[in-house]
């Protein structure tokens, strides 16, 4: 990635800026997709929430309609964006290797997109967050296991304590629901499969003999998109009363805008302040997810489970401050 724009007061605010931004946005798209699943008092907008029953199929639907919309959205902008995309696209098809990173990369995003989708039908958003975020320890450690990139000491610490945090937050005192622990399972699967996602992704993005994210980005949506319409189709299961499409289209509208625009800011963000403050800033992504759902869905921590999310947040955004750096 190319240097950041020499630093001023004025860029480095902008920088700072733009990835708060961009983390409030992923926040926020977060409870978007919890509001499908559980009602809010607070937003008085059609009875708000809790439009779609938490059944696997309706799940994976809201996963297939963000990811088309998300797929035409990029596909509409992407010759704006990055204006060689359909020969890069092109020349892809001609290039095994890189097609099969891309496709991997595609299939994981896919499988980590219905846990976290799932994981989120199940349980808190605070708690689902925290838990999948455990993603950057895994892919510490497969980059260690694959590349014999071995962590250094000060990263081999903190993965016990984002683990500590991921335990702690997981653990609901109130709760001991089947439903409460097939969440946990699902996210820290969302988390496994991001894990393998950020490795696949790495190499794919290669400088040398990668490709360019905005064609990437098309491909591996558009293969998401595809993957969870067909899983669609083979499950049904579907069920969304009549009276409920419009808030659930809109949602799942507001949703894709959300985190395509907090992408395109985080990467602004980037030219700003470099990398490494940018990873330090997104890592509050856990603790602001859990402030709007207790602000907008009234979901409450324990103490044990806003100790979790604080130690994840700080061990993540150490961590991922040093993996940058």
């Amino acid at each position: 990635m190319a240097s950041p724009i020499p630093a001023n007061p004025a860029s480095k605010t902008l920088g700072i800026s733009l990835v708060l931004l961009s983390t409030v946005g992923l926040a926020l798209q977060n409870v978007i997709l919890r509001l499908l699943f559980t009602p809010s008092s607070v937003i008085d907008w059609l009875g708000a929430g809790g439009w779609v029953s938490t059944s696997f199929g309706n799940v994976v639907f809201l996963l297939a309609l963000r990811m088309v919309l998300m797929t035409l959205f990029v596909a509409a902008a992407a010759r704006t964006l990055y204006a060689p995309t359909l020969g890069s696209l092109g020349r892809l098809l001609r290039q095994p290797p890189l097609l099969t990173h891309t496709l991997v990369s595609g299939l994981c995003l896919f499988l980590g997109q219905v846990c976290l989708y799932r994981a989120l039908s199940l349980m808190a958003t605070g708690v689902a967050i925290a838990i999948f975020f455990i993603y950057p320890v895994i892919t510490v450690l497969l980059a260690w296991g694959l590349f014999s990139q071995r962590p250094r000491p000060y990263q081999l610490w903190l993965i016990p304590v984002i683990t500590l945090g991921v335990v702690l937050t997981a653990f609901d005192p109130t709760d001991a629901s089947v439903g409460s622990y097939l969440g946990v399972l699902w996210a820290a699967g969302a988390g496994l499969s991001f894990g393998f996602y950020g490795i696949f992704t790495e190499i794919s993005l290669r400088p040398d003999t990668g490709l360019h994210p905005v064609p990437f980005s098309l491909a591996v949506f558009a293969m998401v998109a595809v993957l969870s319409s067909l899983t669609v189709l083979l499950i049904g299961g579907v069920h969304i009363a009549a009276a409920s499409r419009t808030p659930v289209l809109i949602c799942s509208i507001i949703s894709a805008l959300l985190t395509l625009v907090a992408y395109l800011l985080n990467n602004f963000g980037i030219g700003y302040i470099g990398a490494a403050l940018t990873a330090l800033l997104s890592s509050s992504t856990p603790v602001l997810s859990g402030l709007f759902a207790w602000w907008l869905l009234q979901e409450a921590l324990h103490p044990q489970q806003q100790l979790g999310v604080l130690l994840v947040t700080l061990g993540i955004g150490a961590l991922s401050l040093k993996l940058r750096s």
